[in-house]
């Protein structure tokens, strides 16, 4: 079935010509939120035989361009067992190569419309000489800062970025004191739909909400259509078990402590982790009570499922409508 929210949206003149140049509209708000001004710095991964052209249309922004390393992306399991630091790999695993490398990958580029704030830009983890490089741990903590990102949700990240420990995202719903705001929902910042790219401190966090309603005042201003679907698919009900799977619902409606909804998505291109979309495609309502999923069809139960924790990337399973 297709899946709205994976969609791609092509703006109709900001921004317009670097989404065509990308092949792709990923992170559109961010670069609107960059030349807006909003956002100090941001990161990409541009096709070497563009990149002459992106940076082209970047200067027409006011927007530089730094260059890091080209990017030889390859899935963790094929990386051999001789590379230093193999197991610290977390979503990001690639060799980096020299930019004067004749190939047609992807060239990491930093964007910023200061040239002094390109200079403080952090490296991802990259393979070189079968070792994990990795940035300085100083620069790790700080970098929140330089990303333009709360404070109060920058602390909250340091504290609770541990994927041993903590499921950001429930840690975040436990401290959420009032109705969640569509302006604080960071589940769809891998797709092109999303104010934000941090995890906020709560999901009403008042910082995040006065930067992402200025940000999406000035976008509209600009890109109305694009804020009116924006508006639409963050204000959705949202199942989520941790940051690499959750299923946003279509008109749900919660009676009594069971929640009503005519269509489950799974908000990732990454199919491996869809892992109960078979079964919520089959109900028509579920209920969450601690651990256990029970899901419903026409008032009668078709499944139980008991959520397993995991020693990684830990599952707490909610239910979240942002409104």
């Amino acid at each position: 079935m297709n899946n709205p929210l994976l969609e791609q949206y092509k703006p109709k003149s900001f921004c317009a010509d670097l989404m065509e140049i990308k092949g792709n509209g990923l992170q559109l708000g961010l670069y609107m939120s960059l030349i807006l001004g909003f956002k100090p710095l941001l990161d990409d991964w541009i096709r070497k035989n563009k990149i002459e052209a992106f940076k082209k249309a970047c200067r027409g922004y006011g927007v530089h361009v730094r260059e890091s390393v080209i990017f030889r992306n390859v899935h963790k399991s094929k990386v051999p067992d001789s590379v230093i630091d193999k197991d610290r790999l977390t979503t990001t695993s690639a060799y980096g190569l020299p930019l004067e490398t004749d190939t047609d990958e992807e060239v990491h580029v930093f964007l910023s419309k200061d040239k002094n704030i390109l200079k403080r830009a952090m490296w991802y983890p990259v393979i070189i000489n079968n070792r994990v490089i990795f940035a300085p741990r100083a620069d790790h903590l700080k970098y929140g800062y330089v990303l333009g990102y709360p404070d109060c949700c920058i602390r909250f990240f340091r504290k609770y970025n541990d994927w041993v420990r903590y499921s950001h995202l429930y840690e975040t719903y436990r401290q959420t004191k009032t109705q969640p705001s569509f302006l604080c929902n960071p589940l769809l910042k891998d797709t092109i739909f999303s104010y934000i790219y941090h995890m906020p401190c709560r999901y009403d966090c008042p910082a995040t909400i006065k930067l992402a309603g200025k940000l999406r005042h000035e976008i509209f201003k600009k890109e109305p259509e694009y804020v009116r679907k924006m508006d639409g698919y963050l204000k959705k009900t949202f199942l989520v078990f941790y940051e690499r799977k959750f299923y946003a619902l279509d008109d749900a409606v919660f009676k009594n402590d069971v929640l009503h909804y005519q269509q489950a998505s799974f908000v990732s291109h990454d199919a491996t982790r869809n892992e109960y979309g078979a079964d919520l495609d089959k109900a028509d309502a579920l209920k969450l009570h601690g651990r256990q999923l029970t899901l419903l069809r026409g008032g009668n139960v078709l499944k139980d499922i008991m959520v397993p924790l995991n020693t990684f990337a830990p599952e707490h399973p909610f239910l979240i409508t942002f409104q």
